[in-house]
């Protein structure tokens, strides 16, 4: 407890954004900068070149042509697609270093990965709600306390995941009980080191609470069901069971509280953890979060 205290007391030893990152993303918010710049600084890493032209051919952004140039793919994809390629390749870089006996990265970059693309589908289907792509960084982002937990407190870990296992508590509740912190209050702290939007902090904040209230309140309350739902798995959906599916979701749906704050219909929350599991695994590879 001791340890986490003191890193939230001082948030210098909290991990910082690489310069790479602080570098590109000036570049993606000036209104001064261009495709070919922002492409030359992507290009001063091979790492993160890779994965750019990996994840603009993958399915998930269904682009129809497969595309060799960096500035193309900005030009195609978008600043802010480009922008949370860039914080995926960043958070794998910055906790690569976490081998921890019960604690799973692949397991913990794929719930991530899923709660992502489903906040950004259903971000997509309120017609209010204009920057898409902030949802899937507030979903990559939203557990990144866990990972400060496993790198600073990593025999808690084990502690913390049984009492939720045996007791049914929630997670939030048993890092209270153990640490004195959670995941969330340290999320809180390097949303704030990182200068993240406030939208996005306060979706990283609040993902685990079940009434949400303020100027963020659909937006939280959306990676909050996300958070929820991308911890199940759905039968698959094919023309003859469609009722089945629909009946499935909404039996899940009950046992979520308050997910009618969302005003997302239940098929469009079907189809948006339909499309994770679809896309999920191809996102994940194009990241670098699998092991080859």
């Amino acid at each position: 407890m001791l340890k986490l205290e003191t890193l939230l007391e001082n948030s210098n030893e909290l991990p910082s954004l690489p310069e790479i990152y602080t570098r590109l993303s000036g570049l993606l918010e000036s209104d001064d900068s261009d495709a070919g710049q922002i492409g030359e600084a992507v290009q001063s890493d091979p790492s993160l070149t890779g994965r750019v032209l990996k994840m603009t051919n993958s399915a998930y952004f269904g682009l129809p042509n497969e595309i060799f140039s960096i500035a193309q793919a900005v030009t195609l994809l978008g600043r802010q697609q480009i922008k949370q390629i860039l914080m995926g390749s960043v958070l794998t870089g910055i906790f690569k270093d976490i081998d921890l006996a019960g604690f799973s990265m692949r397991d913990f970059w794929e719930h991530s990965i899923k709660t992502a693309i489903i906040a950004r589908h259903l971000a997509m289907q309120n017609v209010n709600i204009i920057d898409h792509e902030a949802f899937f960084t507030a979903g990559l982002l939203h557990d990144i306390g866990r990972l400060v937990i496993a790198k600073s407190a990593p025999d808690s870990i084990a502690e913390i995941d049984a009492i939720v296992e045996a007791n049914g508590v929630d997670m939030i509740q048993a890092e209270a009980d153990i640490l004195g912190v959670t995941h969330a209050d340290i999320g809180a702290v390097i949303m704030k080191k990182w200068g993240m939007p406030s939208m996005i902090s306060q979706c990283v904040i609040k993902h685990h609470e079940i009434n949400h209230e303020g100027p963020f309140a659909i937006e939280t309350s959306m990676v909050y069901l996300a958070n929820k739902l991308s911890k199940l798995t759905l039968i698959e959906a094919k023309d003859e069971n469609e009722g089945e599916c629909k009946k499935e979701m909404y039996g899940i749906l009950k046992t979520i509280p308050n997910w009618q704050q969302t005003e997302c219909s239940l098929e469009q929350i079907s189809i948006a953890c339909r499309l994770a599991d679809e896309q999920c695994h191809e996102v994940m590879e194009s990241l670098n979060m699998i092991d080859k």
